[in-house]
């Protein structure tokens, strides 16, 4: 397949339903973090859906850094700014640091074959813990980094999460990030707390 068949110009929503731009992606992003939430709190014994969320929102975070690069890139070559692509993606990862971890999940997923990258001798476990004074009992994600440093997966997202939105931020997309406003959301609280009067 040639580079022009590989880039065409046109509406994303063509293939994608409803991905048509930055905000949309990290919006995912949003959702698939809420999902891999509810999978943990909900569903504490499963240990698969856990492990599938996971790869989801890695998924949609190397996802977003591709439709970034790609819009950001864009949009300064039409204001005569040119950049390249490896320079934006530099910035990415030092504002986001969870984002090395879910490229490699990502790629993993994707390629069936563990390479070497920028998240070196990283490893995602998940493990049983039993009850105690302050957690029930469940399985639990977590990401060891090559220090043996281990961080517990919803957290590391809920943090990927604002840093990405800090970051598109940084990057001048205008976006009102405001993730009470997502209907989704809205209506998940409502299926919660009931309607608001």
């Amino acid at each position: 397949m040639s580079t022009r068949e590989r880039s065409v110009d046109g509406d994303p929503r063509k293939h994608t339903a409803i991905i048509g731009d930055v905000e949309t992606m990290w919006q995912k992003l949003v959702w698939d973090i809420h999902q891999f939430d509810q999978i943990q709190r909900s569903n504490p014994d499963l240990r698969e859906p856990l492990g599938f969320a996971a790869i989801n929102v890695c998924i949609a975070a190397a996802s977003l850094a591709d439709w970034t690069v790609t819009s950001y890139v864009r949009r300064q070559r039409t204001e005569g700014k040119p950049t390249r692509d490896a320079n934006v993606r530099t910035h990415i990862y030092h504002h986001i640091p969870q984002q090395a971890m879910c490229e490699a999940i990502a790629n993993t997923a994707k390629h069936a074959c563990l390479r070497k990258g920028r998240w070196l001798d990283g490893e995602a476990r998940i493990e049983w813990e039993d009850a105690s004074e302050y957690n029930p009992s469940g399985f639990i994600l977590r990401h060891v980094d090559s220090s043996g440093t281990q961080s517990i997966a919803l957290n590391a997202f809920n943090t990927l999460q604002r840093n990405w939105r800090g970051e598109l931020q940084n990057l001048g997309f205008s976006f009102s990030g405001n993730i009470g406003e997502f209907e989704w959301r809205q209506r998940h609280f409502e299926s919660i707390f009931g309607r608001r009067k």
